[in-house]
């Protein structure tokens, strides 16, 4: 099973808590399909995607270094952002720890000239970053100074009171109780039980604690008067529950359970996975493995519906073999010079579309309304002596001003973007970074699939390759059927047609519009488009 977390995410208070449960459902349905093994889930309630000034966000952000969970699950993608400069900067951090982002309904979000921006941006992530973060974390640091807690589960022995954590004297006793009986070597599924008799279940799901949630609310630094968000740490800001020296004991102890788990795993990567189906029945294929005679550990791509229902006759193909191919194949039929230039031109107008002086002055014109909104709702207090009315534009309010400062943050980033002018020879100088990269090696192949591919479609005797294609959507299995019939039968009539001594250039693959590439069992293109 692979590892996942799930992050849900609705933006206002126009939408309701089952917006929250229909996420929660739909990719619970699609772990399941797909094999994963759920072990924690991340909730921002009532706040927009446009920012990343999100608190469970950033603690699944963090929780990513724990290397942990493989893959993260959101209903759509723009659950996990809508802002593109986001979404490359945190899938660049995200990489870093081994963590994919998936979408259970969705398999690319994007046209292929965004696609590519967002590598762009992602490889500029670190230049990007770096002015952006300090004002963030300067909010954060002098919240948190204050005493605020600024969002997130309250962990157990805690409840909040004018924005502060203050001990909840009913509970707080047994989170030392917990602390004290993993100090002294009790398993943790006992203290867990035990938990459960005592009605005491995760804050976030209101269930008993599974293992990681267990060890994760183990790890809060709060149950040591230490708030944490992000890299901004400030010490005594909230109650301690727990002395020094026991949390650190149960913190050795944690790390050292978690070496000794590791050490029995040996995490093998399927690049492919998500973009590799079945020719025969259109099932995803999925990583696979299994030890020969000799001893050797050997790593497949197995059909879904074969492995688990026995219900297709599609074999397994190695995964070393057919990961170098598709990257090969992109490399010999993709990245050419004339395509290239044509992807360059695509990449460079996206850019402009995105990051624009424009926007800017749009984003400026919506601030200005806010302000003046914020300011009206202050007058209106003034005036009125109905307590009513001044609950009532206290809640709009707080509401305007989140809009207020989300809109402060795009502005700064959209100006930041505006210092960048990506030309044309600057986009193909990056594409050539990859024309000149190591097939065996296992980051270059990411980066190449991940970019250019949009679904293959594995037979035993052929592959059918597609690139992403305008309207951003996965090929699916009966419009791959389709689309090499005709291919085929073009192919035949344009070679009927063509003279015997035709030089005319073959027009290849054509990367933003549509494609696919099939091969003989001897590997030799036998139709392309």
């Amino acid at each position: 099973m692979k590892n996942a977390v799930i992050y849900a995410r609705y933006s206002s208070s126009s939408q309701s808590e089952q917006s929250i449960e229909g996420q929660l459902r739909d990719c619970h349905a699609f772990a399941q399909r797909e094999g994963f093994s759920i072990i924690n889930t991340y909730i921002d309630r009532a706040l927009t995607g446009r920012s990343d000034n999100r608190p469970d966000f950033q603690r699944m952000v963090s929780d990513a270094k724990k290397r942990q969970f493989q893959y993260i699950i959101v209903y759509k993608l723009d659950r996990f952002t809508r802002n593109r400069y986001d979404s490359a900067i945190y899938k660049h951090k995200l990489k870093q720890c081994g963590v994919k982002v998936v979408s259970a309904t969705e398999n690319i979000s994007d046209n292929p000239e965004g696609v590519i921006l967002e590598a762009v941006l992602e490889a500029s992530a670190e230049y990007y970053s770096l002015e952006l973060s300090q004002k963030i974390k300067r909010g954060y640091r002098e919240s948190m100074l204050k005493g605020n807690y600024i969002g997130g589960s309250v962990p157990i022995g805690y409840k909040v009171e004018g924005k502060k954590l203050v001990v909840e004297e009913e509970k707080a006793h047994i989170i030392k109780w917990v602390f004290e009986q993993y100090a002294a070597g009790v398993n943790k599924k006992v203290i867990i039980d035990e938990l459960a008799k005592k009605g005491i279940y995760s804050p976030k799901t209101g269930k008993p604690y599974g293992i990681t949630a267990f060890q994760d609310a183990l790890r809060s630094k709060k149950y040591i008067g230490t708030m944490e968000w992000s890299d901004v740490v400030v010490e005594d800001a909230c109650p301690a529950l727990i002395d020094r020296a026991t949390f650190d004991k149960v913190q050795a102890l944690l790390d050292a359970n978690r070496k000794a788990g590791a050490q029995k795993k040996a995490r093998v990567e399927y690049v492919l996975y998500g973009k590799l189906f079945c020719g025969h029945c259109g099932t995803n294929m999925i990583g696979d493995a299994g030890t020969s005679r000799s001893g050797q550990r050997h790593h497949y791509y197995s059909c879904q519906a074969r492995k688990n229902k026995k219900a297709c006759d599609k074999k397994s193909e190695k995964k070393d073999f057919l990961e170098w191919y598709v990257v090969e194949q992109t490399l010999e039929y993709v990245l050419t010079p004339i395509r290239m230039e044509l992807i360059a031109d695509g990449v460079v107008a996206e850019y402009e579309k995105e990051f624009n002086n424009g926007r800017i002055k749009d984003l400026e014109r919506r601030l200005a309304k806010v302000e003046r909104d914020i300011k009206k709702l202050f007058d209106m207090m003034l005036e009125t002596n109905s307590k009513a009315i001044m609950k009532n534009c206290e809640m709009k309010i707080e509401e305007l001003e989140l809009q207020q400062t989300d809109l402060e943050i795009d502005i700064a980033k959209l100006r930041v973007a505006n210092n960048i002018q990506y030309t044309k020879a600057d986009i193909i100088a990056w594409l050539k970074t990859f024309t000149n990269g190591d097939l065996f090696d296992m980051d270059f192949r990411r980066r190449i699939i991940d970019v250019f591919i949009n679904s293959i479609y594995l037979y035993d005797d052929k592959v059918v390759i597609y690139y992403n294609i305008r309207d951003g959507k996965q090929i699916s299995y009966v419009e791959m059927l389709d689309s090499t019939e005709e291919l085929a039968e073009d192919e035949n009539n344009a070679k009927a047609a063509a003279p015997a001594d035709s030089s005319a250039p073959d027009n290849g693959l054509g990367v933003f519009g549509y494609q696919s590439l099939t091969c003989d069992a001897d590997d030799q293109p036998i139709c392309r488009q």
